[in-house]
């Protein structure tokens, strides 16, 4: 892959994702000059605020978020199929984008966040991370297909794109470092984990994003299905099962390392996002005691969730991909990996969404 800095690009899709024209970008294409790395090869010498900075930045998450997925998957990704682009072209700052973000076949694009020249989105690793996630559901599952299930399809790649988002910023230790000490160790709550999500302009001039600690069920989004509206909106119970899982493994390996008692683990899943300040108390006073073992509990509850994500995924390859199918495949994923050490975890987070999971119990 490579990193092209073009200047006055116009977009190689239409704001409604049509392809106006394809890469590679020509070479007649006005650009600065690359970006060169120091006889150490790093990049640590190019100054923040920059256009060198932005096109080492983005290089660099595109290729975090791919080693980190790819160790996951078991196997390395195409970057491109076969065609006329050869490799995989990433292009940092495009104005005519908006405050959006792009990924097509052999390319990324980026915008600016709220459309502020200041606030470039390839600076910003979440968003970064989201769209490399559609490049990898794309490789693992494949394309959507057109049909009556579409909607649902896209609809799960923007969860799924989220998922993959948030698995790789927890391999960065100092997320893990600030989460922890935002939270005392209650990660039911809102917080920077529960906020991961690529972030629109909202009213006011607020920034907005999808929130993963919610209670959306598929009864009260399923008017978005049948209007065919707001993929984002028919996503969420799927994203927040998702989350809830994440969250309930790491308490479940808090329980394993003696840090927090299992009861304390039961009633945090049950307490609201800002009630129940009396456990929100008891988190502070364990995780005070052994902040580093929260930490690796947090890191190997990532793990474990992330691998369950990723056999689930490529199981979806050959059954199509629906929540419900999704769904299964994730408890029939834990089976062969854990054992089903967190089958009721993930069967309850799915049941209070109304997703269904048809896996027969052994």
């Amino acid at each position: 892959m490579y990193v092209i800095d073009a200047l006055r690009k116009v977009p190689y899709r239409d704001t409604d994702g049509t392809y106006i024209w394809h890469p590679p970008s020509p070479k007649s294409q006005a650009r600065e000059v690359p970006t060169r790395s120091d006889p150490r090869g790093q990049f640590d010498h190019v100054t923040p605020g920059t256009r060198p900075f932005s096109a080492a930045a983005v290089y660099a998450t595109v290729r975090c978020v791919l080693e980190i997925w790819e160790y996951y998957l078991g196997r390395r990704l195409p970057l491109v199929l076969k065609g006329r682009q050869k490799r995989l072209e990433i292009v940092p700052r495009v104005t005519a984008v908006g405050d959006n973000a792009w990924s097509g076949e052999g390319f990324f694009e980026f915008g600016f966040g709220g459309g502020d020249p200041r606030q470039p989105n390839c600076e910003n690793f979440d968003i970064v991370a989201h769209e490399v996630g559609h490049l990898i559901l794309r490789r693992v599952i494949g394309t959507a297909r057109k049909g009556p299930l579409e909607f649902e399809r896209r609809s799960h790649d923007e969860a799924g794109a989220d998922l993959i988002s948030l698995v790789s910023i927890l391999h960065l230790d100092r997320v893990r470092t600030t989460v922890l000490e935002e939270t005392r160790g209650k990660l039911f709550s809102v917080n920077i984990l529960s906020r991961i999500g690529e972030y629109r302009l909202g009213r006011g001039g607020r920034r907005a994003g999808r929130l993963l600690l919610q209670n959306k069920t598929m009864r009260s989004v399923r008017g978005l299905l049948r209007r065919k509206i707001d993929k984002f909106g028919y996503a969420k119970p799927l994203l927040g099962a998702a989350f809830d899982i994440l969250i309930e493994i790491y308490e479940a390996r808090l329980v394993q390392r003696e840090l927090i008692r299992p009861e304390l683990a039961k009633r945090s899943t049950a307490a609201t996002a800002r009630g129940h300040p009396g456990i929100r108390r008891e988190f502070a006073k364990r995780y005070r005691a052994n902040p580093d073992g929260f930490d690796e509990a947090l890191r190997d509850a990532t793990a474990d969730f992330a691998r369950i994500l990723a056999l689930a995924w490529r199981k979806a390859r050959h059954s199509g991909v629906t929540f419900s199918t999704v769904a299964s495949h994730m408890v029939t994923a834990d089976l062969q990996l854990n054992h089903g050490l967190y089958g009721p975890i993930i069967r309850r987070a799915f049941a209070k969404r109304r997703i269904a999971v048809r896996v027969r119990r052994r």
